[in-house]
């Protein structure tokens, strides 16, 4: 079991004396009151007060039912009563009874039957009875003739119903009436009479029993046990609160070590909704930043090391170019012997001069586009927009390598696709650089989709006129806070050994290669403020995952922020034309200049 660390033990504490303080006060008032209430809670006084209220009750009970009974009496000796009860008239007779009715609020209903219980009339109140508020006592009294009344026709109803059991029967004989009246009183009163006679009895059983010690230790030992419990309760509240927040704390802590150390790769991943999760997030997305800025910082200083050596390369190497042409092509005019040997030699050589100094001077000149490479110009631009448009592009240059139907036209021989959403994507871009950037890669899949199919068994003939090499597909999505590019090829893929340093300046397996087309494609999207990953693709090749932010991100304002202060963009202004400018930007990114084949 871990032993509890010591902000574990503070809460446990702070819980436990919380708990504790309002107990204790309930405890020592508690038993003062107990004692109090056992000293004076059985005087005899208390029995008599008691017995005379349930004498009240039972006496107002009492009273109750004999109003009843009397008002019953008086409604049967009223002269209109008897009357219309031996008139014979129904209608009379129920007029009267509804008169009675509306008169007695007390009144359920009346009935007048006859001595054998059949029904002469009936009338009700109009709202039946309620049990849990209402008791009812039903009271039945005989009902006299009135002098001068003559016995009316029986009446024809039928066979009466059975009577209701009544509390007071009158006399009945022969032709003469009965009136049943059923009274219903509020059962709150007699509910109180229950409740009185119980807790006397409870009282009496008390009192008889001497509880007055039992009071004093019984409540002393519950008080005591909910103490016990109360204790425990808050010990393991406070580890159950505690022991989260405090690993959750430990877990934050302990990263901060590697962290001191240099390894900006350690993450948290705090969960929860609370003040230390967004502190554990928070902390996350910090190193995210400090690692993303680090390894921006390390690019573009290693990015700017090279330039200074692609600078001084093509400064070194076109130097002696034209002295050297120049020379052998001098040789070449002054000789005027006629040794057919010799003179096939002098222009052979002139031929490889020729050759190998073009090839030194496209070098040079690639060095020098990656030496004056420009930074971005970000803008606010719809990216799904640009890659539509981009979609189209290369569509009319594939339409026409396909016409051409050589293996220069490098897009006319891939099955090139794009799959764009249709929702916008805002970004801050440098469209010209992005366009660059995606140029590079697209063919740098198509230039190692052709080197395959000529390595391959049967390559000759996938290198016919009109054979496609593979495909290549150009996918984006919004994931976050960033716009994701994935450019997928069914090609040979890129070697894992070769994957950490496939975006370094002068990495490259061909022959001809300058390895600096990756380097400028990786340098063109930090300048945005993304990454670029190599993975493998699900087509089987390579896969180039660009990742840029959204626009209004904290990214996309920290890359504009370094676009606004990274001073002058290139030695040659891009709207001059020259090697920086847009022309010469938009005629490198079809071009095999830039090309990084690192397959």
């Amino acid at each position: 079991m871990r032993i509890p660390g010591r902000t574990e033990r503070r809460v446990v504490a702070a819980i436990l004396v919380t708990a504790l303080i309002p107990l204790v006060a309930s405890i020592v008032v508690a038993r003062t009151v107990i004692a109090r209430v056992s000293a004076t809670a059985f005087q005899p006084e208390f029995g008599v007060h008691l017995d005379r209220a349930l004498g009240v009750y039972a006496e107002l009970a009492a009273a109750i039912k004999q109003g009843m009974r009397s008002e019953a009496e008086a409604i049967a000796a009223a002269d209109p009563l008897r009357r219309s009860a031996f008139a014979g008239d129904a209608e009379l007779l129920g007029a009267e009874l509804a008169r009675i009715i509306a008169a007695h609020p007390a009144l359920v209903s009346l009935r007048v039957e006859r001595c054998g219980g059949e029904l002469v009339g009936a009338r009700e109140r109009g709202r039946p009875v309620d049990p849990a508020r209402e008791k009812t006592l039903t009271v039945r009294k005989a009902i006299e003739r009135a002098p001068g009344s003559a016995a009316g026709p029986a009446p024809r109803e039928g066979p009466a119903p059975p009577a209701e059991p009544t509390h007071d029967d009158g006399d009945c004989e022969g032709d003469a009436r009965a009136l049943v009246a059923t009274f219903a009183a509020p059962s709150a009163r007699f509910d109180e009479l229950e409740s009185a006679q119980a807790f006397a009895q409870a009282y009496r059983a008390l009192e008889r029993e001497h509880r007055k010690e039992y009071l004093d230790e019984s409540y002393g030992d519950a008080f005591a046990a909910l103490l016990g419990a109360t204790i425990v309760l808050a010990v393991l509240a406070g580890v159950l609160v505690a022991r989260p927040v405090v690993d959750r704390i430990a877990r934050l802590a302990a990263a901060t070590r590697p962290v001191a150390e240099g390894d900006l790769s350690v993450r948290v991943a705090l969960q929860g909704d609370d003040e230390v999760a967004d502190l554990g997030r928070a902390f996350d997305r910090m190193l995210e930043e400090l690692e993303g800025s680090r390894a921006r910082i390390e690019f573009l200083k290693r990015m700017g090391e090279w330039q200074k050596m692609a600078r001084h390369l093509a400064h070194e190497i076109k130097n002696p170019l034209t002295p050297i042409q120049l020379a052998v092509e001098e040789c070449h005019r002054r000789y005027a012997g006629s040794d057919p040997a010799y003179q096939r030699l002098l222009q052979t050589t002139l031929e490889v001069v020729e050759e190998e100094v073009g090839t030194l001077r496209r070098l040079v000149g690639e060095f020098s586009n990656f030496a004056r490479l420009p930074q971005a110009e970000l803008e606010p631009a719809d990216l799904a927009e640009f890659l539509r448009e981009q979609g189209e592009r290369f569509a009319a240059v594939e339409e026409a390598g396909r016409e051409h139907a050589s293996d220069e036209a490098l897009l006319g021989r891939v099955d090139l696709e794009f799959d764009v959403p249709a929702a916008p994507m805002p970004a801050a871009l440098d469209r010209e650089m992005l366009r660059r950037a995606l140029g590079n890669i697209v063919r740098n899949a198509a230039q190692a989709l052709r080197d395959a199919q000529r390595a391959a068994p049967g390559g000759s003939a996938a290198a016919r006129p009109g054979a496609l090499w593979g495909r290549v597909r150009v996918s984006a999505r919004s994931e976050g806070q960033s716009h994701l590019i994935a450019i997928d090829d069914d090609g040979p893929g890129i070697d894992p050994a070769v994957r950490d340093s496939v975006f370094d300046p002068y990495v490259t397996t061909r022959y001809d290669g300058t390895g600096l087309g990756l380097s400028i494609v990786k340098k063109i999207v930090v300048d945005h403020g993304g990454t670029i990953d190599v993975l493998d693709s699900p087509l089987g090749g390579a896969r180039f995952v660009i990742r840029l932010p959204r626009a209004g991100t904290p990214a996309a304002r920290a890359a504009q922020r370094a676009e606004g202060e990274g001073g002058p963009r290139s030695t040659s202004p891009r709207g001059a034309g020259g090697p920086g400018g847009p022309a010469a930007l938009g005629r490198e990114a079809f071009s095999d200049g830039d090309r990084e084949d690192a397959r």
